[in-house]
C-alpha cells in the first residue's frame, strides 16, 4: 500500500503539468498525385503539451493522430489509404509523435527532434516550428516533410510522390 501511495505522490505531479487536448485544428497534409497536389487532413488526434522556452531539456511534446479520421475530399482515396497497402488501421490504429530534445532558433522560432512512429516504423524527424505566446495562450505550429516509402506507405510509384508535407497546428 505504501509503494502505491508513493508511486501516486510521486506520478500525479507530472501527470497534471502536462496540458493535454484535442487541438481544434486538424493535421494537414499535401502529396502529389499524378502532377496534381492532393490536400488532406488527419482530424482525430491529441497532444499532451509541457513545454517552456527557458527550460528547454525539461519540456516534452507527445502527440498521437488516428488515420482512421484522414480525409482528403474523396471517401474511396480515403478508404485506400486506411488499408493495408498504406496505414493499415486495422492492425495499426494510431500515429504517435514523442520529443526527444529541442533546441531554441531564434526568436520564438525552436526545432525539435521527435520519434515519428507510422505502422512499425520509427524514425527521428526534425521539426522546425514556432509558438507564439498571447496572455495565457500558446500556439505551436511546425512543418516538415517525411519519405511516405520510409514508413511502409504504399510502394514506389511513377504518378504518386515519395514526399509528403505535414502541417500541425495546436
Amino acid at each position: 500500500m505504501k509503494v502505491l501511495l508513493w508511486f501516486c505522490l510521486l506520478i500525479c505531479p507530472i501527470c497534471l503539468s502536462a496540458q493535454t487536448f484535442k487541438p481544434e485544428n486538424p493535421i494537414q497534409f499535401k502529396i502529389k498525385n499524378a502532377g496534381i497536389t492532393v490536400d488532406g487532413t488527419i482530424s482525430d488526434w491529441e497532444v499532451a503539451v509541457e513545454f517552456d522556452p527557458k527550460k528547454l531539456t525539461q519540456s516534452s511534446i507527445l502527440g498521437s493522430a488516428n488515420p482512421a479520421g484522414i480525409q482528403t475530399g474523396i471517401k474511396l482515396r480515403d478508404k485506400h489509404l486506411q488499408g493495408r497497402e498504406y496505414f493499415y488501421i486495422q492492425k495499426f490504429p494510431l500515429i504517435s509523435l514523442k520529443s526527444k530534445s529541442f533546441r531554441s532558433n531564434g526568436k520564438n522560432s525552436f526545432i525539435g527532434i521527435f520519434e515519428l512512429q507510422i505502422r512499425d516504423v520509427m524514425k527521428e524527424v526534425e521539426i522546425p516550428f514556432t509558438l507564439a505566446q498571447t496572455g495565457k495562450n500558446r500556439k505551436f505550429k511546425g512543418e516538415f516533410v517525411i519519405d511516405r516509402l520510409d514508413y511502409g506507405l504504399g510502394e514506389k510509384s511513377l504518378v504518386l510522390s515519395d514526399e509528403v508535407r505535414v502541417v500541425v497546428e495546436f
